[in-house]
């Protein structure tokens, strides 16, 4: 029995890895940013509120409260986790610097609402953005 269970979550943790090895995050876009790409200089930008528009679009950024493609992605084109992402957002919310990001539960939630609100970003998996605008994939 205890042999059984042993496998069980042996076999769990290598499904678990393996789709973490195999995400693919990326910023995406609603489709009213069709047309747009950005370098990860400009994605920089963008995500620390620095470039507020894109083909004169204003951006609207959209997280979600955790998320492992996310988190990989803010390491690397901003060198933050998703926790010092939000803090820095209420830095500069407080200090009048910008419009806070919209907040939402998941990684799908932030899909969702991304999809409706015109010049939303968000950071996904690419498998669950699927027939959106992506802008920049993590690598």
């Amino acid at each position: 029995m205890r042999t059984s269970i042993k496998r069980v979550l042996l076999a769990t943790a290598v499904i678990g890895l393996s789709m973490f090895l195999h995400a693919e995050p990326i910023l995406f876009g609603n489709n009213a940013l069709a047309g747009q790409s950005l370098d990860a200089e400009s994605v920089k930008a963008v995500l620390l509120g620095k470039k507020v528009s894109l083909g004169g679009t204003r951006v609207v950024i959209v997280i979600a409260k955790s998320g492992d493609s996310q988190d990989q992605f803010l390491q690397q084109f901003v060198g933050m986790t998703t926790s010092q992402f939000q803090n820095h957002w209420r830095r500069l919310f407080m200090t009048g610097g910008g419009s806070a990001p919209k907040v939402v539960e998941t990684e799908a939630d932030a899909v969702k609402l991304a999809s409706e609100t015109a010049g939303a970003v968000a950071i996904a998996d690419k498998a669950g953005a699927s027939g959106l605008i992506v802008l920049a994939t993590a690598k």
